[in-house]
Formats: structure tokens, C-alpha cells, sequence
């Protein structure tokens, strides 16, 4: 995980304290809540014991903590809200300054969907429908070295 201030890794605390508690109080065991939420129970446990070195990014950290609080019965955006507003956003502030001397090139993705229709269907029709020739045109043959026209 990146390294949280004081204040962020404080209010991660108060967040793992909860659920664990919650949990406990429900007799729920860390396994079940791995196999509802499909979180790795080694994640869990390191959420639990505020082994906070172990756990992933805050974004993903974030879904977790609120899958957690959805399987205990609680309101699971509100317990990850805190989370968001004041690690993610302190985080993904060096994003957007990097980010704003890009230009911004936006092609929408439909039109780049219809000039791909447009050309499939064009090769197909170039494909299925050859060009024909007509038979008042004369066609070469060649025989040896000369080269005769016949109009067939």
C-alpha cells in the first residue's frame, strides 16, 4: 500500500476496529465473509490486525472495506466514504496536476465504430461482387512471342 499520513492510517484503524468488532459481535467467522465478499481472508485478517503494510492500493482497499461492512449488515458506503474522501482524493491530487498538460483528444467511440461498419461492409460487397467483364471487350491471348487479340 502507498504510505498513508498519520491521520489517514488513524482513521483506517477506527474502520478495521469497527468491523471486527461488528463481526465478532454477529459470531461471524473471517472465512464466511471471504467466501460472501470474495475477499482473500489473508486480506481480511490484515485489515483486522491493522497490518496496514499488507493490504493493496486505497482505491482497492476501499471496495473491499465496503463489501466488508455489506456483508456485516452495515451501510457499506458510508464506512468506505471516509476512506475515499481523504485518501484516494490526497493520493490522485499529483494525478491531476500531471494529467492537465496533456491535451484533451476526444474522438467519440461511435463515430470510430460506424467508419469500422462503413469499411467491413464495403470489403464485403467489393468481395462478394467482383467486377464482371463484358464480352464486346476483346481479350488477349498470347501464343509464343505475339500477343493476339480476340473478340469472343
Amino acid at each position: 500500500m502507498t504510505l498513508l499520513n498519520q491521520a489517514q492510517v488513524e482513521q483506517l484503524k477506527e474502520i478495521s476496529t469497527h468491523l471486527r468488532q461488528v463481526r465478532q459481535e454477529k459470531s461471524i467467522r473471517i472465512e464466511e465473509i471471504a467466501a460472501q465478499t470474495l475477499i482473500r481472508a489473508g486480506v481480511l485478517h490484515a485489515l483486522e490486525e491493522e497490518r496496514f503494510e499488507e493490504l493493496p492500493e486505497p482505491i482497492f482497499l476501499q471496495g473491499f472495506i465496503r463489501r466488508y461492512g455489506d456483508a456485516l449488515g452495515l451501510d457499506g458506503n458510508a464506512l468506505s466514504h471516509n476512506l475515499i474522501n481523504n485518501v484516494v482524493r490526497q493520493d490522485s491530487k499529483n494525478d491531476y496536476k500531471n494529467s492537465d498538460n496533456k491535451p484533451n483528444t476526444y474522438i467519440p467511440l461511435v463515430l470510430t465504430y460506424i467508419l469500422l461498419l462503413v469499411a467491413a461492409c464495403a470489403g464485403l460487397l467489393h468481395i462478394l461482387n467482383p467486377p464482371q467483364m463484358t464480352s464486346e471487350s476483346p481479350t488477349p491471348q498470347v501464343i509464343g512471342q505475339q500477343s493476339i487479340v480476340t473478340n469472343k
